[in-house]
């Protein structure tokens, strides 16, 4: 994968950052192909069909959407859980809602990027972060049985970061249920469960990605 162009999926409504975007791409790095569109549904649409190396959100392109109840925009933290089940997330937007995603920041299925002063550079800088992981783990996995430390590597970035994510969440919500002690779910509980699935979902597809290579590895087409 070293030299395999690699997707990474912009999704923003802002024209100007996406062709600024592009062109940071274009002339730092011939590997990348960029796609962008401005709304949730067509970057579901290509979901469906291919899986980015990593995506990236502006928050605009959340408030924009009017489809959840009574015509309100979706919860910023469930459309990024939602993602980061397909690949890691940048998310641009006001620092303010930097906490809403703490939890899935902490599991580092996202990258926050505050929308100020030098958010293009810094969140070329966040992708191209990522896609460097990415590259660097599946030149990993490809020797396995030539070097086992890199595949131990491998293991060790692409499975206990979701499993730290979802421990933490876990204990956060089984300490808040413990304090309050009435058998509910607390506030933003419902948010917490929801990052816990979705980090859970990308440990599973990871598992599964690497189990399928690795049985490639010892059992080769003639």
């Amino acid at each position: 994968m070293g030299n395999r162009e690699q997707t990474v999926l912009l999704v923003s409504n802002d024209a100007g950052f996406c062709a600024a975007l592009r062109k940071e791409f274009h002339l730092n790095d011939g590997r990348v192909r960029v796609t962008a569109v401005s709304s949730l549904d067509a970057a579901r649409r290509i979901l469906e069909e291919d899986y980015p190396a990593v995506i990236l959100l502006e928050e605009g392109a959340v408030t924009a959407q009017s489809d959840g109840p009574r015509g309100l925009a979706p919860a910023l933290e469930t459309v990024v859980a939602t993602l980061a089940m397909y690949a890691p997330v940048v998310v641009v937007g006001p620092t303010e809602k930097r906490a809403e995603l703490s939890g899935l920041i902490e599991g580092d299925a996202v990258d926050f990027v505050a929308h100020e002063g030098e958010s293009l550079r810094t969140a070329f800088e966040a992708i191209e972060r990522r896609l460097r992981e990415a590259r660097q783990g599946a030149a990993s996995v490809e020797p396995f049985d030539e070097a086992s430390e890199d595949f131990g590597e491998v293991l060790r970035h692409q499975l206990n970061n979701p499993l730290t994510g979802i421990l933490g969440n876990a204990e956060l919500l089984l300490a808040e249920i413990h304090r309050k002690n009435d058998g509910k779910i607390p506030q933003g509980g419902e948010r917490r469960l929801e990052t816990i699935a979705s980090l859970a979902v990308r440990l599973r597809e990871t598992v599964r990605r690497l189990s399928q290579e690795w049985e490639a590895r010892q059992h080769p087409v003639p």
